[in-house]
């Protein structure tokens, strides 16, 4: 499934539009698995990938067959950042321009430097978590992580672990990495970017992946 905003009319925020999409899609599926649960089916899992960028836009075809749609390296992105999610253990992966966009109504964080498959440049990704509310003691202390409810502030305390390491194995670091990918895993066992990039750490310190910071994806 494609879905495309800011066309064929402009929308305001339309980055932000995109993640609530994201996330409402989510919390639908977790509804859809309990009942699919007790009809004893097994659970649906899916993953999303969002890009921002100018893209050609408008009805393609024939003459006997035309669809609106959207094309161009824009949307050849969100289609890799939505596979690469299975690197990561992640659901929706965004780009740096839609985190950038979004950043004021909702939580990111830095999965890292990457190459996409099919790809050669270096990009920056981003793990879209949950939307921002303000601070308010009323407000749900839960938000949807890796398919299970879990607490914001748990998921927060993850979070900083991971961005401090992230931010050291993205300069080479990765020995100094590697106790804050831990200690986000001990935080929060069901993180699986964490668990990933401890591997990763190992890799790089055994000589299996080069010293530059960047995870690059397989087909």
């Amino acid at each position: 499934i494609m879905a495309l905003w800011n066309a064929p009319r402009r929308l305001q925020g339309h980055q932000a539009a995109a993640c609530r999409a994201a996330l409402r899609m989510q919390a639908a599926l977790v509804r859809l698995n309990a009942r699919r649960t007790q009809e004893e089916l097994l659970e649906v899992e899916f993953g999303m990938g969002i890009n921002t960028d100018r893209v050609l836009v408008g009805n393609y075809g024939c003459l006997h067959r035309v669809g609106y749609t959207a094309l161009g390296d824009g949307v050849n992105l969100a289609s890799r950042l939505e596979a690469s999610n299975k690197f990561f253990g992640t659901t929706v992966m965004v780009s740096e321009s839609t985190a950038q966009g979004a950043a004021a109504e909702f939580q990111f964080r830095t999965l890292g430097r990457v190459v996409v498959p099919g790809k050669v440049e270096v990009v920056t990704v981003f793990e879209l978590l949950f939307e921002r509310v303000p601070d308010n003691p009323g407000c749900d202390p839960l938000v949807l992580f890796n398919w299970r409810w879990v607490r914001r502030e748990v998921v927060l305390r993850m979070v900083d672990c991971y961005e401090k390491g992230i931010a050291l194995f993205s300069e080479g670091y990765s020995q100094e990495a590697l106790p804050w990918f831990q200690e986000a895993v001990s935080i929060l066992s069901l993180d699986y970017p964490s668990s990933k990039l401890v591997e990763c750490c190992r890799h790089v310190e055994s000589g299996e992946m080069p010293r530059d910071g960047v995870l690059r994806m397989s087909k």
